[in-house]
């Protein structure tokens, strides 16, 4: 399993859109702090900016929860866990591509190390129903033929 855990805050919502195929996207970028202390005890400003982008159910349960934040999510403190993909390009004229990476996660949630939550359950979709069904078909033995 090649997944990556990032924790910070969010720093910017991109935007909340739905994809060719119709499910859910949300493009935002978290501001993930690696500040230490140097042998003189002056604090070093370390800071990476990282593009996240979320589908589907947790694209809307993010949104939902950004939107609850009094400035519309920036600043809320999140746990991120998904994978990096190479989001590079080469821009029409140009010999160089442009290296960029975008993180796809998979699971994610607010950081109550700095924050309390109410927790709403949300249904299953349809297809989730569907596939729970599936399932059971599947795992359920067959009745012996007399």
């Amino acid at each position: 399993m090649n997944e990556n855990t990032f924790v910070g805050n969010v720093s910017n919502i991109e935007g909340y859109r739905t994809t060719r195929t119709g499910d859910p996207e949300l493009t935002f970028t978290i501001a993930i702090d690696n500040g230490y202390y140097d042998a003189k005890g002056r604090w070093i400003n370390d800071r990476t900016f990282q593009r996240v982008v979320a589908y589907r159910r947790l694209a809307e349960n993010l949104q939902a929860t950004f939107a609850k934040h009094e400035k519309s999510g920036v600043g809320v403190r999140v746990i991120l866990i998904g994978k990096l993909r190479d989001d590079s390009f080469t821009p029409a004229g140009s010999d160089y591509p442009v290296n960029r990476t975008k993180f796809v996660t998979s699971t994610g949630g607010v950081d109550l190390s700095f924050a309390t939550a109410v927790v709403t359950k949300t249904g299953k979709t349809t297809t989730e129903r569907g596939n729970e069904h599936n399932r059971e078909l599947l795992t359920t033995p067959v009745a012996a033929a007399a």
